[in-house]
């Protein structure tokens, strides 16, 4: 395919889908970003290259740009609840008592932000040798993923509130159907965190890191975190949403096609939740125990799959095969992440060779 050095020529290039502010309707947007959906792999590797070569954007993430900006433009959307610009903008991370977490004088930090949005790579990089980090997903049916020995060994915590005042929550998906959802759900978050909270006064010895979306789905006020560490991650809904489906697509292609149905349903719930984190931002952003971050591509992540598909535009197979190794041999990257860019590495290389 011919190397274009300009954006008009990739606009104007049938076999692309390239999405600009230059669109003037919301039917012709609908048109190009169906287009795009329907491009074959190789295909939208090239439109996003290039989209995020000239425009800085990849095509999903110009597609709801220009779409609210059309919104916002058009008195035919005047009466429109507009959506946060938060949606595709992210905001900085937040840090609220990190000093006093580093030094041990709070022994227990909270972690919020969408799914997706590196949580988990903002709880690893605190990691330590008596540091315990519990994602509040495996809360739910814990017995079909660990038995007591494991949960042993997987957390000191976890393993006191399902042999103590949470044993009634260690249950399976037998038992589920039996149990109304107000009396599992809605309550096994508000009580676990609750112990959490109990547990770490008599065990300063160690810290604990909790995160997960419960935690501003089930407390609606945030003064009940004040006196503990909070860290908000700012990642846009948007970016949250694409890197939670990539991370579905290495683990079953079933669940990434529920994910896909799902997306729409999830943004249009996505007003309620950021109100629901902004929250906390609004409370804990002006605390003097409170610092902000841009979020950091730590291990050049981004710039990687950035460049994945920099490398298959220039047919560099050799260059992908690099990114490739350098990412086997990576010890600060997640098996989650590393793997993410082994499998894009060898699509890529497979996709050359057809």
């Amino acid at each position: 395919m011919e190397k274009y050095t300009e954006l008009e020529q990739a606009v104007h290039d049938p076999s692309l889908a390239i999405i600009t502010e230059n669109i003037a309707t919301l039917n012709e947007l609908n048109r190009v970003f169906a287009r795009y959906k329907t491009l074959p792999k190789k295909q939208k590797r090239f439109s996003n290259y290039y989209s995020n070569e000239f425009l800085g954007h990849i095509v999903p993430e110009m597609y709801f740009i220009v779409k609210d900006k059309l919104r916002a433009d058009s008195d035919m959307f005047a009466d429109w609840p507009l959506p946060n610009e938060k949606y595709v903008v992210s905001e900085p991370d937040l840090y609220y008592k990190e000093d006093s977490f580093n030094s041990g004088d709070t022994n227990i930090c909270f972690i919020l932000g969408h799914s997706g949005s590196g949580k988990s790579m903002m709880a690893k990089a605190l990691d330590g040798d008596y540091i315990d980090h519990l994602e509040l997903d495996d809360l739910l049916l814990v017995k079909d993923h660990f038995t007591m020995d494991e949960l042993k060994n997987y957390s000191d915590m976890f393993y006191s509130f399902f042999t103590g005042e949470g044993a009634k929550y260690y249950i399976g998906v037998a038992e589920r159907d039996s149990i109304p959802k107000e009396e599992y759900e809605d309550k096994v978050f508000i009580d676990f965190v609750d112990f959490a909270m109990e547990y770490s006064k008599h065990h300063k010895e160690k810290k604990y890191i909790i995160d997960g979306i419960w935690i501003y789905l089930y407390f609606d006020d945030p003064s009940v975190f004040e006196d503990y560490a909070v860290f908000i991650k700012g990642t846009s809904f948007l970016k949250s949403k694409i890197r939670a489906m990539k991370r579905e697509m290495q683990r079953d292609k079933d669940v990434l096609q529920d994910r896909k149905q799902m997306f729409g349903r999830e943004a249009r719930n996505y007003l309620l939740d950021e109100d629901k984190i902004d929250n906390y931002r609004k409370f804990f952003g002006n605390s003097p125990d409170t610092v902000f971050r841009e979020e950091k591509d730590e291990n050049g992540i981004i710039n990687q799959l950035n460049n994945i598909d920099k490398c298959f535009v220039n047919n560099d197979a050799d260059g992908i095969v690099e990114i490739m190794n350098k990412a086997k041999a990576n010890t600060k990257l997640s098996n989650g992440t590393k793997q993410l860019i082994i499998h894009e590495c060898k699509t890529a290389l497979l996709e050359l060779c057809i």
